[in-house]
């Protein structure tokens, strides 16, 4: 029950900073600084997938942190969807995620939800390679999948 009531409290603060940031920079900017915070997830997630893959040596350790990155991260993402970034030409969200802003938040909640998963198994004592390659793969499968619908 707790954990409900900081997540709604959560959308509301992530809604009251949209706007507030809407109007602090401009929408070039927040489309810049959304990028930014994917390509930050983007550089977590490889190494993530080259251990699942068996192309780096596996290290649980350093899987946990890279999803902490990751989670830190996609917090931040929020208040940069923001409907003036819509029209942005360096945008590569597709107006299908505005027309669909149902579905596209459904992904992103899909996300949150592996990638908590994730965490949390990574964080346990005696989590290997075996326990991480589908949990890694949840979360990339969960990017993947927004990416297709969602992404230029």
């Amino acid at each position: 029950m707790l954990k409900k009531i900081a997540l709604v409290a959560m959308g509301g603060l992530f809604a009251t900073t949209a706007i507030a940031q809407s109007e602090l920079f401009k929408a070039d900017d927040l489309v810049k600084y959304r990028q930014s915070i994917y390509q930050v997830m983007s550089a977590q997630a490889k190494v993530m997938g080259a251990m699942a893959k068996g192309d780096i040596e596996f290290d649980a350790d350093t899987v946990h942190e890279r999803a902490l990155n990751m989670g830190n991260v996609a917090k931040l993402l929020g208040e940069t969807y923001v409907p003036a970034t819509q029209g942005v030409k360096e945008s590569n969200m597709l107006p299908a995620a505005w027309e669909d802003m149902d579905g596209f938040q459904a992904k992103g909640k899909d996300f949150g939800g592996a990638l908590e998963a994730l965490i949390a198994a990574s964080g346990e004592p005696g989590f290997d390679a075996a326990k991480a390659r589908p949990a890694i793969g949840q979360v990339l499968k969960s990017c993947k999948a927004c990416h297709d619908d969602y992404r230029d």
